[in-house]
């Protein structure tokens, strides 16, 4: 599993789009979660499925494309549509956080990951049941350790950085990205049962 992260912003729809394609494309991310508020995401992904020729009504304008194309449409017609509709599929993998003083959280293997735009909203108890706290709002990109908790964000989309956070057989890490694909760094997540051991 592989989850995508990107960092807020407010109105550079080309990195968004970027960042997001870099995600689907080379990444190959089962999802992508935007860390900043949810209006601008809504922006950007309407326009882009406009772009692609998506509708408000989407799967009925499809099927009746699809109709149409099936009778009258050449082979290369109908393999454009299809292509549409998986680059319009393919979007609804972006979800988003919800606003403030909500969270969003997700089970990954044995670990709790916390989702949220701005840290400081959180409580000693969000805290205390969360194995990884992935946040939106910070200057740049940074990881920082307390004991077995991990607090990580990507920083703005506009430091042109993503992360991506995967489980695998190898356990669950959180790497930072840049948008041309180019590793920054890849970090392991404690795993719960692990004992934490604090040189003095």
């Amino acid at each position: 599993m592989r989850i995508g992260l990107l960092g807020p912003t407010e109105d550079d729809q080309a990195g968004f789009r970027e960042a997001v394609s870099f995600l689907l494309a080379d990444v190959e991310a089962d999802q992508i979660v935007y860390l900043g508020r949810g209006e601008f995401a809504d922006r950007a992904i309407d326009a882009w499925v406009r772009e692609l020729g998506g509708a408000d009504d989407a799967e009925s304008a499809f099927l009746a494309r699809a109709a149409h194309l099936a009778t009258d449409g050449s082979p290369a017609q109908i393999e454009a549509l299809l292509e549409t509709d998986a680059a319009i599929s393919q979007l609804a993998r972006i979800r988003k956080i919800p606003p403030p003083p909500s969270r969003a959280i997700e089970m990954l293997d044995d670990r709790v990951v916390l989702f949220v735009h701005d840290k400081s909203i959180l409580d000693e108890e969000d805290i205390a049941n969360a194995h990884l706290i992935v946040y939106g709002r910070g200057a740049e990109a940074d990881l920082r350790r307390f004991g077995k908790r991990t607090f990580f964000t990507p920083g703005p989309l506009s430091g042109g950085r993503v992360g991506v956070l995967e489980s695998s057989d190898d356990g669950t890490s959180v790497a930072l990205y840049d948008l041309s694909g180019m590793p920054v760094w890849r970090e392991p997540i404690v795993s719960p049962g692990s004992k934490v051991i604090v040189a003095t």
